[in-house]
């Protein structure tokens, strides 16, 4: 591939560095002014699409050099972005490694920034997608399904501009990226199970955050949900159609526990993106036989399980998928690989498994590595029996595992064989920890079945399903949380869009308007069963973008203990540590904080059953050089009904946390000073 005509020149250096600097400057100064507010927000914009571009960049120049870009230029932008993200995950790790105060890998980092700025000089023209003829085909239907495909990123967007107030985003997915920043390298954080798991994609906002701020790195998560629509689009308009390409993200979106994800800093909605990139390796491994593909299908994986364990999923479905391809490819003719004798094609799946093991492996060790230098276990805090693990213990694992595993509808053989109907019926009761602690709306499973009427490529349908098959069974025996499940479900909702445009297209059927209709139905669904309600609990966000509203005024109502936060600041010196009982949401906190990353394995409760009474229990907390103790009273409340041990299915393991319980509650009782109260959230002081 030669240069692009549309080299650009040294001012893409000054329009990329330019924005990073007004953003970092603006979010120290910022007052709330409603210009600088404005301004503010225009430059976090700004940063982010410098973000995208760099990572594109990066993406670009392994792909270019490996022969692996195609002739579809959305596809490939796409490609490259996701591609980029890993380089610049790992490049982050390397440059949180200290030796003596000083980073030895950073120049690795500066010199893919110069490798990248210089792909996106030499091949702007190429990286950036264009196709008149993409558009000649907006018109109709597929017009009112671009709008609206629109109309749902805007307003997620307009969510995501926000300051961050969500629960894990506090917990871990921005707290953690925060103390690396502050503390310039890795650094044991207390008592965070969290920090010592794989986290790749908070490496992620961690570069957006040394970038720009914590909003710039919410948009991080937005940027991934936008690559992943586009993606789903290039890939069905390739080999099915435009309105294929349309239906498929508009079915993913339009599930709450989805389209929830994408104003927020969680994960889920990336692994989505990393899993349905491991996938099209997959399958352009099968059509052109290129080694490449494979070792991408490596790289997306291992990223993916980099961040989140449950990521296992997709490395097994895939193994099977990549060892069984003879079996589940020979009846179809459209992989070139088909027509050769099986004996043959074995051979080199066995080969292709080897490579697609090692390059997914590679990517794990350096955090099983991080790991075991920081707990003794570099599968924290997974085996806990075999590699041990500090600020762990076997009845935390009893209560992980047990609270984990009772999520969900049951576990006789009749809720398995009505599991996947259940995961799809609305209901209040299947929303929290009681259900499957989220819901998706029906439509992917109503319209699947016609997936199957698909005439063209139907190996790729095929491998599909097989995929989410796979992906399904394993999440169903484990933790049957609906989150876990949203990096498969993009599969079922490309097949099942690729089916309601075949439907659609048969016109002697009552049935060929079903295209349109769901077009329009889907997001009204949406909006009268997730967004509007949102809007109303949460308040309009124009006064914090647009207004005069300062980020303390924002927060204060939506971060129940951000009251308490600023009683401490002028009371307490910016190193004095503070406990949090019932309370885990630590990231505005401007002191040291000692919390509980997980209540339903939590330490504290841990600490309170071994400790055997509330002086003893006080005695021990004391040894954490603590004045001060922020009660959330709204959780403490909750635990004291006992609803997180109702989830609890073993007596034993219910019976000890409710004593742990009743030990917490004695020693708040009897061993505490009440200093300051406000909105739900209290300040102890020992006595």
């Amino acid at each position: 591939m030669k240069p692009s005509s549309c080299s650009c020149k040294g001012y893409i250096v000054i329009l990329i560095i330019l924005p990073l600097i007004v953003t970092k400057s603006l979010s120290v100064v910022y007052e709330g002014q409603s210009c600088l507010n404005l301004l503010l927000l225009i430059m976090r914009l700004a940063s982010i699409c410098v973000f995208a571009f760099v990572a594109a960049g990066m993406g670009h120049f392994f792909l270019r050099k490996s022969d692996l870009l195609t002739s579809c230029s959305a596809s490939n932008f796409c490609f490259s972005m996701t591609a980029g993200f890993v380089p610049m995950a790992y490049l982050t790790f390397l440059s949180l490694i200290r030796i003596r105060g000083i980073s030895p890998f950073l120049p690795f980092g500066l010199i893919a920034l110069y490798i990248s700025l210089r792909e996106i000089s030499l091949y702007w023209g190429d990286i950036i997608p264009k196709s008149p003829d993409r558009f000649r085909e907006i018109r109709g239907i597929n017009l009112l399904a671009v709008v609206i495909l629109c109309l749902l990123l805007v307003y997620a967007l307009y969510y995501a501009m926000a300051p961050p107030f969500s629960w894990d985003a506090q917990v871990y997915h921005l707290l953690i990226p925060k103390i690396y920043w502050l503390e310039k390298g890795f650094t044991s954080i207390p008592l965070n199970a969290y920090s010592n798991m794989p986290h790749n994609q908070e490496l992620l906002y961690l570069a957006a955050m040394l970038l720009g701020d914590d909003v710039v790195s919410k948009l991080v998560h937005f940027l991934m949900a936008f690559i992943l629509s586009l993606s789903m689009y290039a890939f069905a308009r390739r080999y099915f159609n435009t309105r294929t390409g349309l239906l498929a993200p508009l079915l993913f979106l339009c599930n709450p526990a989805v389209y929830a994800q994408l104003g927020i800093a969680y994960i889920d909605v990336g692994l989505a993106l990393f899993c349905f990139w491991m996938m099209v390796c997959l399958v352009e491994y099968f059509r052109s036989g290129k080694t490449g593909y494979i070792i991408g299908m490596g790289i997306f994986c291992g990223m993916a399980m980099g961040s989140k364990y449950t990521m296992i999923y997709a490395f097994t479905s895939g193994t099977i998928l990549l060892l069984f391809s003879p079996y589940i490819l020979l009846r179809g003719d459209d992989f070139s690989g088909a027509k050769s004798g099986i004996d043959r094609i074995i051979r080199k799946q066995i080969r292709a498994f080897g490579i697609f093991f090692a390059t997914s492996i590679i990517l794990l060790i350096p955090w099983w590595i991080k790991n075991y230098l920081f707990t003794g276990n570099p599968v924290y805090p997974m085996m806990f029996s075999v590699f041990g693990g500090r600020e762990w213990s076997a009845q935390q694992s009893a209560w992980l595992i047990d609270w984990q595993r009772s999520i969900g509808m049951g576990r006789s053989l009749i809720d398995y064989i009505l599991l996947l109907v259940r995961i799809f019926l609305p209901g209040e009761k299947l929303y929290g920890y009681r259900g499957f602690a989220g819901n998706l709306y029906p439509w992917i499973l109503i319209t699947l079945p016609f997936g199957f009427m698909v005439r063209e490529n139907r190996g790729i349908i095929r491998i599909f399903l097989l995929f989410f098959a796979l992906f399904f069974i394993q999440w169903s025996m484990g933790s049957q949380q609906i989150r876990f499940l949203i990096p498969a479900l993009v599969f079922p909702a490309l097949v099942a869009g690729a089916g309601i445009d075949r439907l659609s297209r048969i016109r002697e059927t009552p049935l060929a308007w079903i295209a349109p209709v769901l077009i329009a139905l889907l997001p009204l669904h949406l909006f009268a069963g997730r967004i509007l309600p949102e809007i109303r609990r949460e308040g309009s966000f124009f006064p914090i973008l647009f207004g005069n509203q300062t980020r303390d005024q924002f927060l204060r109502p939506r971060v129940r203990s951000y009251p308490c936060f600023e009683y401490l600041l002028g009371r307490c010196n910016e190193k004095e540590p503070v406990l949090f009982l019932f309370e885990n949401k630590s990231y505005y906190c401007p002191q040291p904080a000692y919390a509980d990353s997980m209540f339903e394995a939590s330490f504290f409760l841990n600490l309170a059953l071994e400790s055997g009474n509330p002086q003893e229990f006080s005695r021990r907390l004391k040894r954490f050089n603590c004045r001060y103790v922020v009660v959330d009273q709204l959780i403490r409340k909750g635990m004291r009904l006992q609803g997180d041990a109702w989830l609890l299915s073993k007596r034993e393991n219910r019976e000890n946390f409710t004593k742990a319980l009743d030990i917490t509650e004695r020693f708040i009782e009897t061993c505490l000073i009440k200093e300051f109260e406000e909105n739900q959230s209290t300040v102890y002081r020992f006595e």
